[in-house]
């Protein structure tokens, strides 16, 4: 043994050596992808999003492992070298702490895939990738711009969320590869949401939110409280947009249904780019009266809102810009309506997105025309399948007593089921 080598430093690379061929050891199982999801839920999502998203993560594995290599190459040189130990050290942290980044992104990504726990929601969250991605395609594609593969999972909670394609993810250097849009299990079957959450991901892509803001400013333009207050939302706002131009009422309804808790509705929380769930509703409903007319479920809905959840209910700051935002509800819409792309050559997003396919009339004279092949004809499901769940929405919303029986349908419809004669309807 060589006398200038203390013996305190071999137990100390020894140490080293252990931890590294552990922790480098647990690395190498991540390139089994079946530690994070079944191969069934990894097979559901191979068509759409499952290869990009397998490669992204394939990579990211592998640049840990190398990394864990290389530490093991210096520990090699630490033998003979004790004044390379600190420096083994630091390496060996580092390796440790991208480790658990690494665990954390291969893990959110499996819990995500293997949510298509069954072949129901398989077919059911593979039918929502493909209709997220279609959302995004005609504005994206006017726009110049590609569609990014979408992965939606279901989650517990009662709204939804994005990570959007192109964001960092925990990993230096690694970003999203697909849109992953979380869906609450309580609007599985009446996914207006999942259109608010792909609108996310078009605002980002064409600049609309900037957009946004300066239409809603100048709506608002003499009075800068309900400006201070309103211009802030415009990120929300526009995905709100987003959902209304796809689903119509639906949305409305929907979302009256997450924010219409007694204890929260008319709150204004501190940072929350969402707006107040009082005024929220309120501009969906005036965009549906913008869009659809004065008078019909939306005008129900509103006066419904306003006996359950009077002004006099909030907070005796509040209510004056409340009322104020009420009394300029229809600008404040007209103007979210009409905010230029600018990526569309400052056309709005109606002029890709006609609201008036979305309307009580339009929907009804879908379901006329297509009568019962609308939900078992895989044309109807290619070329309506936005629509189609705009129609389950809109007769749920109109017709609680129905409701069950419009929930069912759009199950059925997303699902595939057999028994209801959807049978091998997916495209």
């Amino acid at each position: 043994m060589n006398a200038a080598i203390p013996i305190d430093h071999h137990i100390l690379v020894e140490d080293l050596e252990r931890q590294l061929a552990h922790w480098l050891a647990a690395a190498r199982t991540f390139r089994d992808a079946e530690e994070f999801a079944s191969l069934d839920a990894w097979r559901s999502v191979e068509r759409s999003v499952g290869i990009p998203l397998r490669q992204q993560l394939h990579e990211i594995v592998q640049d840990l492992i190398r990394h864990g290599e290389a530490c093991f190459k210096m520990i090699g040189a630490a033998r003979s070298d004790p004044a390379r130990v600190p420096e083994v050290q630091s390496k060996l942290q580092d390796f440790r702490h991208r480790y658990v980044q690494v665990d954390t992104t291969l893990d959110f990504f499996g819990d995500a895939v293997n949510t298509r726990t069954s072949p129901k929601l398989r077919s059911a969250l593979s039918e929502l990738d493909r209709l997220a991605a279609e959302s995004m395609s005609a504005v994206l594609t006017a726009a110049g711009k590609s569609v990014p593969p979408v992965l939606v999972y279901q989650d517990k909670g009662t709204g939804a969320s994005i990570l959007r394609a192109g964001i960092r993810l925990w990993v230096p250097g690694a970003v999203m590869p697909v849109a992953a849009i979380k869906i609450v299990r309580h609007n599985l079957y009446r996914p207006t949401s999942l259109f608010h959450e792909s609108g996310h991901q078009v605002a980002h892509l064409t600049g609309w939110v900037p957009k946004m803001r300066a239409a809603i400013a100048e709506a608002l333009a003499g009075d800068a409280e309900l400006q201070h207050m309103w211009v802030p939302w415009s990120s929300e706002i526009a995905a709100d947009v987003f959902a209304f131009l796809h689903t119509g009422y639906a949305s409305v309804a929907a979302l009256y249904d997450v924010v219409g808790d007694a204890r929260t509705i008319l709150r204004w929380p501190v940072g929350d780019p969402h707006p107040i769930g009082w005024l929220r509703t309120a501009l969906g409903c005036a965009m549906s009266a913008e869009a659809f007319g004065q008078t019909g479920p939306w005008s129900t809905l509103m006066r419904a809102m306003r006996v359950h959840h009077p002004l006099s209910r909030a907070d005796e700051s509040l209510r004056p810009l409340l009322a104020r935002s009420l009394g300029a509800i229809g600008k404040i819409a007209r103007a979210c309506l009409a905010a230029p792309i600018p990526v569309l050559s400052g056309r709005p997003m109606t002029s890709v997105l006609d609201p008036a396919r979305v309307s009580p009339d339009a929907l009804a004279e879908l379901e006329r025309t297509a009568g019962p092949a609308l939900w078992s004809s895989p044309h109807w499901r290619r070329s309506d399948g936005i629509r189609i769940l705009a129609l389950a929405g809109l007769r749920e919303a109109e017709k609680p007593s129905s409701a069950e029986h419009w929930i069912s349908r759009a199950r059925a419809w997303l699902t595939a089921e057999p028994a209801t004669g959807i049978a091998n309807a997916r495209s």
